[in-house]
C-alpha cells in the first residue's frame, strides 16, 4: 500500500478519552463500543465509522489524492455509509426514502455563503 520504507514513516499517535455518565445516550453508546457488536472490538468499531464519515475530508484537506482518487474514496465511504443506513432502517423497519426526499438540499446560508472552502462545509455533522 505505501512504499515508504518502514524506518522513514513516521506515526501519527492519537488517543482519546471520553468519560459520559452511564444514563446518558453517549454513555450507552461508549458502553457498546466498549464491548463490542459480538463480531468487531470498539476500536475497530470507532475506525471503521470515522474513516466512512471523514476519510474524504481529511483527504481533501491533505490534497495529496488526485481527483479521481478522491472520486473513488468518496465513492467507498458512501457505500459503507449507506450499508450503515440499511442496516438502520432494517433494524428498526424505517421506510426507505424516496429519490424526491433523498436529494440534497442547501440552506440559504450556504447558497450565499457559496465561497465557503470545502473543509468548513466537511466539518458539518449530522448533529448541527
Amino acid at each position: 500500500m505505501n512504499d515508504t520504507p518502514q524506518t522513514s514513516r513516521k506515526r501519527e499517535d492519537f488517543s482519546f478519552r471520553y468519560s459520559p455518565y452511564t444514563d446518558t445516550p453517549d454513555g450507552v453508546l461508549t458502553a457498546f463500543l466498549k464491548r463490542g457488536d459480538g463480531v468487531r472490538q470498539g476500536k475497530e468499531l470507532m475506525l471503521e465509522s470515522a474513516r466512512a464519515f471523514w476519510m474524504v475530508a481529511a483527504h481533501q484537506a491533505e490534497g495529496l489524492l488526485s481527483q479521481e482518487e478522491l472520486r473513488q474514496l468518496g465513492l467507498s465511504c458512501c457505500r459503507a455509509l449507506e450499508r450503515q443506513a440499511a442496516y438502520i432502517r432494517e433494524c428498526l423497519q424505517l421506510p426507505i426514502p424516496s429519490a424526491e426526499s433523498s436529494t440534497i438540499e442547501h440552506s440559504n446560508g450556504d447558497r450565499q455563503n457559496s465561497s465557503s472552502k470545502p473543509a468548513d462545509r466537511a466539518t458539518r455533522t449530522m448533529w448541527q
